[in-house]
């Protein structure tokens, strides 16, 4: 273990050409601790000025992304010498572990679970491609180092993408010998050329993950670092996934193959477009959450691993840490100056966050000490009750009233009775025994898990679910334990109108809800002269172009061309039609 200003650095887990990551747990009053990673820069880069500015500039943009598909960032600065960025904590192992453990035991990783890793990535992609600033300028945010390492996989079934930006801030900073390998093979061929890139360039990426996971190979792997350079330049897709493994659905590796298109005007031009045929095929492929099965597969393939890495925080739950305890070199010249004088030097106890046992020595005078208080004041009340209780009762006005004088003695003695029953009935209540307490709380808490079942819920091409108003996250999503009754469901994608329904949860059961938004069209756009399409906004290409999985509904199709007049129009499309345009552009001043 290492101390790191206000960190405790458990142990290291990763080390690469930029950084070391550590486990840590963060430290703080009251016995507040939290487990999260530390990324700490290399020393032979801390002293590199342009490659900290970049840095640094990096770590602000990344700290602003919050996706379930991205590692979350808490905090960057600097402790001594050493840049660092804290952030959220894992619980699992990367895809090139989960990848290699599979080639160990000679098996593939199911196509389902691939397909639904690659769509989770394709979505974080999605949300960071799309990012502006205040001004509502896009921050062309990309991450150029899409590749196995950078895909954490937690135990849970969670998949988180990690080094948003950073991979860009260290494309710009001075290079050393070996940064790059082992990444080139997941380079895209603009790239690999040295050219200018744009989001596209991730999606490739993300194309050469999903063949490797696909298939158990690497695509572009070559004899040396020239020969994998030159593989990834020529994109040649050899041999055909299918080849390699027959369980491959077709609809399934013409989407693969659209994203290693070499052309970049070829390939999705949006990751959200990718993550939308993905979602499609995994509906065909899993009837139930992916999540889920992927946990599974995760808790079989890793077991011994998660058993360990629960015995270990269990024994660092255990350790005592000297959070506030001296530096050892103000011990050492304190405890010098004290032998000088002659002061007997006593070592300090550890301090500790967590409860400790209270001191045993000399509480029996405290204690009986607070014993005969006790009786005291339990014999004062005895003697004083009748009068307190008298005086506590609120005044209340009375108008007198002629009682005869046997009455008023009945009376007083059936009032003096009446305080003494309340009393009694008081401590009665008070004095409920802790067994029966506890027996109490276990047979209600029992009812109430027979009186929950599950619900989970799938849509596509995604939504935002809200269970009786309330938000629970994307799908797909599981709720493992939801009172049995009647519930609403709405499903919210802001590309389609909301949908709603009412399902029943029954004690002990999970019920399934899956829905399709709306339908897919295509868009066939032919220009005179040729012309750059958008739609809804966002780029699509040259014309002549078809644009496939239009979503149903009203979206606006623009044509420009430098030095000709834009050509706007707002079409509709409906499910399974396509909708076709012939654009005659003008020029200006023509």
């Amino acid at each position: 273990m290492e101390r790191f200003g206000q960190y405790i650095l458990l142990e290291k887990v990763g080390s690469g050409g930029m950084a070391e990551l550590f486990k840590a747990k963060k430290l703080g009053i009251e016995g507040f601790e939290r487990v999260l990673a530390i990324k700490r820069i290399l020393p032979h880069l801390s002293s590199d000025e342009e490659f900290i500015d970049m840095f640094i500039a990096e770590a602000k943009l990344v700290a602003r992304l919050s996706h379930k598909n991205i590692t979350q960032v808490y905090d960057f600065g600097k402790i001594g010498q050493n840049y660092f960025i804290s952030m959220e904590y894992i619980r699992g192992k990367d895809l090139r572990g989960i990848l290699k453990r599979c080639k160990e035991k000679n098996i593939r990783l199911p196509v389902a679970l691939a397909v639904f890793i690659a769509k989770e990535v394709a979505s974080a992609l999605s949300y960071a491609h799309r990012q502006k600033d205040s001004m509502g300028k896009n921050l062309n945010i990309i991450h150029r180092d899409v590749s196995p390492q950078n895909i954490l996989i937690s135990y849970d079934g969670d998949v988180k993408v990690v080094d948003f930006g950073i991979a860009k801030a260290g494309a710009h900073s001075k290079t050393t010998t070996g940064v790059l390998k082992g990444k080139l093979s997941y380079m895209s061929p603009e790239q690999a050329w040295g050219k200018p890139i744009d989001h596209r360039s991730d999606i490739f990426s993300l194309g050469i993950v999903l063949y490797e996971m696909l298939t158990g190979e690497r695509l572009f792997r070559g004899d040396s670092e020239l020969n994998t350079l030159e593989r990834v330049r020529e994109a040649k897709v050899e041999p055909l996934p299918s080849t390699i493994n027959t369980d491959l659905p077709s609809e399934l590796e013409a989407k693969m193959l659209k994203a290693l298109a070499r052309e970049v005007t070829e390939r999705y031009q949006n990751a959200s477009d990718m993550e939308a045929d993905l979602g499609d095929i995994i509906f065909k492929l899993l009837s139930g959450d992916p999540a889920l099965s992927l946990k599974q597969f995760m808790h079989d393939f890793f077991k011994t691993e998660i058993e360990a890495e629960q015995k270990s925080e269990m024994e660092e739950e255990t350790i005592r840490i000297q959070f506030e305890q001296e530096p050892a070199e103000e011990q050492k010249g304190r405890r010098a100056e004290e032998k000088k004088a002659g002061v007997k030097s006593k070592t300090p106890e550890p301090r500790s966050f967590r409860a400790s046992a209270p001191e045993k020595r000399k509480i029996y005078p405290y204690a009986i000490a607070a014993s005969i208080t006790v009786a005291v004041i339990i014999i004062a009340a005895f003697i004083f009750w009748p009068y307190t209780a008298e005086k506590i009762m609120p005044s209340v006005a009375v108008q007198p009233v002629a009682v005869p004088e046997n009455e008023t003695a009945k009376t007083n003695e059936q009032n003096i009775t009446s305080v003494n029953t309340m009393a009694a009935v008081d401590k009665t209540e008070k004095k409920i025994p802790k067994s029966q307490a506890e027996k109490q709380d276990k047979t209600q808490k029992a009812s109430e898990e027979e009186n929950t079942g599950g619900l989970t819920v799938n849509a596509i091409p995604w939504a935002n679910v809200y269970i009786n108003g309330k938000p629970y996250g994307t799908t797909p999503k599981t709720i493992e334990e939801l009172k049995a009754g009647t519930h609403t469901i709405r499903l919210e994608n802001p590309n389609f109108p909301a949908w709603d329904t009412k399902v029943r949860i029954s004690k002990g059961e999970t019920t399934k809800v899956s829905h399709k938004f709306g339908g897919f069209g295509k868009v066939i756009i032919n220009a005179s002269p040729w012309g750059n399409v958008y739609l809804d906004g966002t780029s699509k290409g040259q014309t002549p172009l078809t644009i496939e999985k239009v979503s149903a509904g009203k979206h606006q199709i623009k044509v420009v061309r430098e030095g000709f007049v834009e050509f706007s129009k707002t079409i509709e499309i409906n499910e399974g039609a396509a909708e076709q345009l012939s654009v005659s552009l003008k020029k200006e001043g023509g």
